[in-house]
């Protein structure tokens, strides 16, 4: 039986449309959990389970309270000043709380000395409109959150005070709901990385039967 096979003069050109092809898939899909950078204006959502909570870094002249708030009432959780003293959200607080597998965890900062307040998330819920906290997720070790504390942005370096959560909390909420785990970013390519893998692949074997 007679095999139809590219001229030799097509393989080179060949050759180089599958690799632009598979790169531009590759940048379709979402960057592992490792990989996930910095994100000023991010969230964090509760995945189950207890959570610890520990300053890392304090270097605001200001007095701060990091706060957890929810539509049940606000919690006072750690003062900012209390570096190397972790302390623990149970899966019981946070319940009574009214918050459950998947919901966003609200936390943000009250500075004692202005009387304003910072939530984590985009700037829409802070008095000057602007977000003062950066998010970053390490799976081995939890959320880093660092606040900027100064009403306007003040320096805008957001390390004046440094918190990490460890245990039930991710910067991406759960895929499948309560019921499931939480599903590590990155961990599945996003269904339009797929289709486009799938239609791509297509389109390039019949190009390939008509050359």
């Amino acid at each position: 039986m007679k095999q139809n096979r590219p001229p030799a003069g097509r393989a080179p050109f060949l050759a180089s449309l599958v690799a632009a092809f598979f790169s531009v898939v590759l940048l379709g899909i979402p960057l592992t959990a490792s990989a996930v950078p910095t994100l000023l204006g991010g969230n964090i959502y509760y995945t189950g389970g207890d959570i610890t909570v520990e300053v890392l870094h304090s270097g605001t002249a200001y007095d701060e309270v990091l706060q957890l708030r929810t539509a049940l009432g606000c919690l006072d959780i750690t003062g900012g000043s209390r570096t190397g003293s972790p302390m623990t959200l149970t899966a019981k607080q946070l319940a009574e709380m009214g918050i459950g597998v998947g919901d966003e965890l609200q936390f943000g900062i009250h500075v004692l000395d202005t009387g304003h307040e910072f939530v984590v998330g985009s700037g829409d819920r802070n008095a000057d409109g602007l977000a003062h906290a950066y998010v970053r997720h390490s799976p081995s070790s939890g959320v880093y959150v660092g606040f900027e504390d100064m009403y306007g942005g003040g320096d805008r370096d957001y390390n004046d005070t440094i918190f990490r959560f460890s245990g039930g909390t991710s910067t991406t909420a759960p895929r499948y709901g309560a019921a499931r785990e939480a599903v590590p970013e990155g961990a599945v390519p996003e269904p339009s990385a797929l289709l486009l893998l799938i239609s791509g692949a297509g389109m390039l074997g019949v190009f390939l039967r008509k050359n």
